[in-house]
């Protein structure tokens, strides 16, 4: 029987990588259990295991989100439309894209949205990433966003809250002034020019 709000398909992805993530595990064990275990071996026998858990707890943790977060789309259109009205009659259109929508970002997201004023675990977070190394690049992307998430330390431990759904609006101006930034098609002098239009 379906659970609301539970994401059927990552509950049914799950299912199918828990046997291999029981083996994994299983492996290690026994390879930690082993007294005769070459160092190589067990490194090797661990990195299995890593690279199924990771992808099984990404899994499991994506199961327990909805499919689409209506939130983040929300977000990012409220930021669309404050760039157009603030900026609309200084830059041209392609400077007023609204960056930060991939998949990763909507999932983190997700997590922090879902524990709303709560800190949230780094490793929980990291989880919803399969364990990558640029989640804490991802979640800068969110605050260039202009959304409050700090950063606090709870038993020794990395965690990060989403303080509310208010957004710094300052920041907004900053995401414009990186878009000119990055073109290759303004000159220098151009791009100060650009964004010295912007108020």
């Amino acid at each position: 029987m379906a659970i609301e709000g539970q994401n059927q398909d990552a509950l049914e992805a799950w299912r199918l990588l828990k046997p291999n993530t029981e083996f994994a595990v299983k492996e290690l064990s026994l390879a930690l259990e082993n007294p005769d275990e070459s160092p190589a071996a067990l490194l090797e026998t661990y990195l299995f295991a890593k690279r199924a858990l990771a992808q099984s707890m990404q899994m499991l943790l994506r199961s327990q989100l909805p499919d689409s977060c209506v939130e983040f789309y929300e977000l990012r259109a409220r930021i669309q439309d404050e760039m157009h009205s603030r900026f609309s009659e200084h830059v041209p259109e392609q400077y007023l894209k609204v960056p930060y929508g991939t998949k990763a970002n909507e999932e983190l997201f997700a997590v922090l949205h879902r524990g709303l004023g709560s800190p949230v675990d780094n490793a929980l977070l990291r989880a919803i990433n399969a364990d990558d190394v640029h989640t804490e690049r991802r979640i800068r992307e969110l605050r260039e966003l202009g959304l409050d998430i700090t950063s606090t330390t709870v038993n020794g431990r990395q965690h990060y809250t989403l303080g509310s759904l208010e957004l710094d609006g300052s920041r907004i101006r900053e995401l414009v002034v990186k878009a000119i930034g990055k073109s290759k098609v303004l000159s220098e002098k151009e791009k100060d020019e650009m964004s010295a239009r912007l108020s």
